[in-house]
């Protein structure tokens, strides 16, 4: 059920009331809430009965922070945005289930508080003005992204890159409405939004991606217990691989070990099941993350010592939990984090550093580029689907750019004609 809280100030002065629920009633139900002003204690105690009429769920035809925008307080049914934008996701093709359970979860932590008993043919419930202050609410939300030095989490305003997505989900379902036969809509209102730009996000974004030197590195590997852990960080760290990825390679992923050209074929990765079930291995999700990539010396000893050391047959894993099971990401994870605090411990890793094992990932990238190779090559290994994400990740890495950069102003500062450069 929900219920109402009198806020107050410092001098115990009632500011507020809120009303508080949790979405469905159910204990696992994201919490929801709205706010009145300290002389609208009647309305919030109105709205809570409306709440409660509701299932636990806002009532139809509310829009969050200005109330009923409409005269219509109920949609059919079947026009109801929560409806339709469920029957939307489930019948879209062409996806994964788990990207369209991903669909579900979103719509209903971060869409459906605002807009879910809104009817999708309201040009009112759905305008620019409803999106774009659903949008603003999304710019003065705060997450839970990182951690602060003694560990505990820090909460961070959601990123553009996040608020465009959310966007981009809710503006795919309008498109439905307006492509319906016959069009439930004139237009999407979802256009007429000017969202945050990705770079505007600010430094605290730099700070999610952690580097790490050669050295801090090898420092970092000496502070793992377990020869396994050892040998992933060098395999990781060696190709740049995805966690998924790394953790679903076999012997029979290995072209050529002994020979001068080893490569790995990467056309294997752990995917979840839909609704939690588990796991399975799968193909990775883009035609580029499924790739053929060269490996070192280091990679291939590594490999082998893990092959040898476990009995490997053809498709077994390099890499498994105790039980000869899928190593999760959690298991691994927690002995990263010792391994960490060792190694700042032992002053082999700077205490403003909290790297995650994908930064291992940024880390190969970062050698890679720190000594000139070009960010195509980068990309290819990888496995991005786009040079941009390379270049918006990586590019300010490049080292020869700002030297070869005050080299051309220096030469047209002295009145000459700069050397055209090959591009490579």
């Amino acid at each position: 059920m929900a219920s109402v809280h009198a806020r107050k100030n410092r001098a115990g002065e009632i500011t507020s009331y809120q009303v508080k629920w949790r979405d469905g009633g159910g204990r696992d139900g994201a919490w929801q809430s709205e706010t009145f002003d300290s002389d609208d204690e009647q309305a919030a105690e109105v709205f809570k009965a409306e709440v409660d009429r509701a299932g636990n769920r806002w009532p139809p035809g509310w829009v969050k922070g200005r109330g009923y925008i409409a005269a219509e307080q109920a949609a059919d049914d079947a026009y109801r945005f929560r409806v339709y934008a469920t029957r939307v996701i489930d019948n879209r093709t062409g996806i994964e289930d788990r990207y369209r359970e991903a669909c579900h979860k979103e719509l209903k932590k971060w869409i459906f508080p605002t807009f879910g008993e809104c009817d999708v043919r309201s040009v009112e419930h759905f305008s620019g003005d409803t999106v774009r202050a659903w949008v603003r609410r999304l710019e003065q939300t705060k997450v839970l992204r990182g951690r602060m030095p003694d560990g505990s989490p820090k909460a961070k305003p959601m990123s553009p890159k996040t608020i465009r997505n959310l966007h981009g989900l809710l503006s795919s379902i309008l498109n439905e409405a307006v492509r319906a036969e016959p069009p439930l809509r004139n237009r999407n209102p979802c256009e007429l939004t000017n969202l945050p730009r990705i770079d505007d996000s600010g430094a605290d974004d730099e700070e999610d991606v952690t580097f790490l030197t050669p050295q801090e590195v090898h420092g970092l590997r000496s502070c793992f217990t377990l020869r396994q852990d050892q040998l992933m960080v060098d395999v990781k760290y060696g190709t740049g691989l995805r966690y998924s990825e790394l953790t679903a390679l076999a012997p029979m992923c290995l072209i050529e070990p002994e020979g001068p050209q080893a490569k790995l074929r990467v056309r294997r990765a752990w995917k979840r099941l839909a609704g939690g079930a588990g796991y399975y291995i799968g193909t990775p999700k883009t035609k580029r993350s499924r790739r053929t990539i060269r490996v070192s010396k280091s990679v291939t000893v590594a490999l082998a010592e893990l092959e040898e050391s476990a009995a490997l047959e053809a498709e077994g894993l390099y890499f498994t939990g105790d039980q000869g099971q899928r190593l999760h990401y959690s298991t691994f994870g927690d002995r990263w984090g010792r391994a960490v605090k060792r190694a700042k411990e032992a002053g082999l890793l700077p205490r403003h550093k909290y790297p995650t094992p994908h930064d291992l990932r940024h880390s190969h990238a970062a050698a890679l580029i720190s000594a000139g190779h070009p960010l195509t090559y980068v990309q290819r290994r990888l496995g991005h689907e786009s040079i941009k994400t390379t270049s918006d990740l990586y590019g300010h890495l490049l080292p020869e750019v700002d030297d070869d950069a005050m080299a051309t102003i220096e030469t047209v500062m002295s009145g000459v004609r700069p050397q055209l450069r090959a591009i490579v």
